[in-house]
């Protein structure tokens, strides 16, 4: 149950989630991972602390690119559990998680829970984010991220949770998308012209996986005065840009056409819009060219 506010923003909601925090079946999850094969494993807020360490582990034994979904401020906490709850994250390049897209709410509160249980305390984090040289990048990252952003401190824990989690999109409602990524050293956008303005700093040269951190303001797709209803939208944008990655795209190819998809159901009466397939022919475009 959702209750909206007179201007549409969500005010309040329950949902009975007992059903995936309480009945734990790893073996049958490992199992269906392994017969399916598939190129993307979304995993979200719902489940235990740890049925996502189980989750994570079977996309992983079975090659997977996988995506978490916070769902909430609170199950968003989970990803970054104690670690007396199954095993410890990766940190890049053997990181658990490749991409995660929390609102900025939930952002803080995985971050939060990254400094409360010690995350941003072990020394393997803290060698990969020496490696990003921010310190002699004060200027870019002024320049990269509005003032709204800069004082509500995402950037600046996106930055630290990226050993985690190397891409994170985070949604700002109608400031836009923030996409911050750690790019491997053989990235491409490190050699592109068009992208150098979105790099923040370089890696150090004999490094041998940072080649720097790219981070990129999406502004808002379109400015929607008719919202019928917030219900959905976060899964909307997720479901749009993963089916995009499956099908081989570069994230920031997508997050404007998840962005409009994200607007349809806005207008929506309807968890996901019905009108979504008029977005396909704009998705298969955005996903030509290399890969995620």
């Amino acid at each position: 149950m959702a209750i909206n506010e007179s201007n549409k923003d969500l005010l309040v909601a329950m949902a009975d989630m007992g059903i995936f925090a309480n009945h734990s079946f790893p073996d049958f999850w490992k199992s269906t991972v392994a017969g399916a094969k598939p190129r993307w494993l979304v995993i979200d807020g719902n489940w235990s602390e740890k049925d996502i360490r189980a989750w994570i582990q079977a996309g992983r034994e079975n090659g997977c690119s996988i995506a978490f979904e916070p769902v909430s401020n609170v199950k968003s906490t989970r990803l970054f559990c104690s670690p007396k709850n199954g095993f410890p994250l990766g940190v890049f390049p053997n990181h658990s998680i490749d991409l995660a897209t929390p609102n900025h709410f939930e952002l803080q509160t995985m971050y939060e829970a990254a400094r409360r249980n010690r995350y941003l305390d072990e020394p393997e984090w803290l060698q990969v984010l020496d490696s990003f040289g921010i310190e002699n990048s004060r200027d870019r990252f002024a320049a990269l991220g509005s003032t709204k952003i800069s004082a509500e401190g995402a950037t600046t824990q996106c930055l630290q949770l990226l050993p985690y989690i190397p891409t994170i999109i985070t949604k700002l409602g109608p400031e836009g998308v923030l996409l911050t990524a750690l790019l491997h050293r053989d990235d491409p956008r490190l050699q592109d012209a068009l992208e150098e303005k979105y790099v923040l700093s370089w890696g150090p040269k004999d490094h041998p996986d940072v080649g720097g951190v790219y981070v990129r303001l999406f502004p808002a797709a379109e400015s929607v005065e008719n919202v019928v209803s917030v219900n959905g939208v976060g899964d909307t944008f997720l479901g749009v840009l993963v089916a995009g990655l499956a099908k081989g795209g570069k994230v920031e190819n997508l997050i404007d056409v998840a962005q409009k998809a994200a607007v349809l159901t806005l207008k929506s009466h309807e968890s996901v819009s019905p009108d979504l397939g008029w977005l396909e022919g704009q998705l298969a475009d955005a996903a030509k060219g290399p890969g995620f």
